[in-house]
């Protein structure tokens, strides 16, 4: 079954738009050898010999049918980060995972996305829909950037910036947005973007290294490399993104905010 393109997105491939607006992305559905139906007694399973499945499916099987119960995982783990001058940091990280809907029953999708650097004190959350890729420190600042990609409703939400980014510093305990032209131009992606595996034991979990981020996105570490760009914002496919949304019509309820507010602004 393919996947349905969402409104007010650009991109050629529809996986972009769907990984980056909370929809569940195409490669999600590796376990489709369930056939359910509803009966007044509630789910059966048909079409399928009970004796032939695996011990893998009867454990899928379980999720599917306890998760209208379940609460979304919450995931936490320390990275390693590079930074522009070759120094390498530890940082604290955490996403909490949203239930999942019947009929899907796939795991859920990040409610937030948290990060803390303790030396400095700094406290990052932003909302599921703004995932930050770059944490750097320059002259005793810290920075950080989040790629738009091919979301029009939220290019639009920040003016359609050109860079098809967004870039914040660290001020007086809070994160201020600037314009790209002040954000240091050596500052390249360093963070993991994916930290969900396709079941909890995948999940990044304790300390994950240079080498295990690289593993577990080789594709964005590829792409990166071949094309030399510095972040997500200034790969071929995304490049421009914003600018060809000034053409589609955007009605939203959405605000432009990016963090979500909250009364704890220290590391754990």
């Amino acid at each position: 079954m393919a996947a349905r393109q969402p409104e007010n997105c650009t991109s050629k491939h529809p996986r972009n738009c769907l990984c980056e607006r909370g929809h569940f992305c195409t490669h999600d559905f590796r376990d489709r050898f369930f056939l359910l139906t509803a009966s007044n007694q509630g789910l059966q399973l048909t079409m399928l010999n009970l004796a032939n499945i695996t011990a893998r499916a009867l454990v899928v099987l379980a999720g599917l049918l306890g998760a209208t119960a379940c609460s979304g995982d919450d995931i936490r783990w320390t990275e390693e980060v590079r930074l522009n001058d070759g120094k390498v940091i530890q940082l604290k990280r955490r996403t909490e995972l949203t239930s999942s809907g019947f009929p899907v029953q796939q795991r859920g999708f990040p409610a937030y996305h948290e990060f803390c650097y303790a030396p400095m004190g700094v406290y990052w959350k932003s909302k599921p829909s703004y995932t930050p890729e770059t944490f750097d420190i320059v002259d005793g600042k810290a920075y950080a950037k989040v790629s738009l990609g091919h979301d029009c409703t939220r290019c639009m939400l920040h003016g359609y910036p050109e860079t098809d980014a967004l870039y914040f510093v660290w001020v007086d305990r809070v994160w201020k947005k600037i314009d790209h032209s002040v954000f240091p131009a050596q500052l390249r992606f360093n963070l993991l973007m994916s930290p969900k595996g396709r079941n909890a034991s995948e999940d990044a979990r304790g300390l994950v290294s240079l080498a295990e981020k690289e593993s577990r996105e080789p594709s964005i570490y590829y792409s990166l490399k071949v094309t030399g760009a510095r972040g997500l914002n200034e790969l071929p496919d995304t490049k421009g993104a914003c600018n060809k949304c000034k053409a589609i019509k955007i009605t939203t309820d959405m605000t432009p905010e990016v963090f979500i507010p909250t009364n704890h602004h220290g590391c754990e």
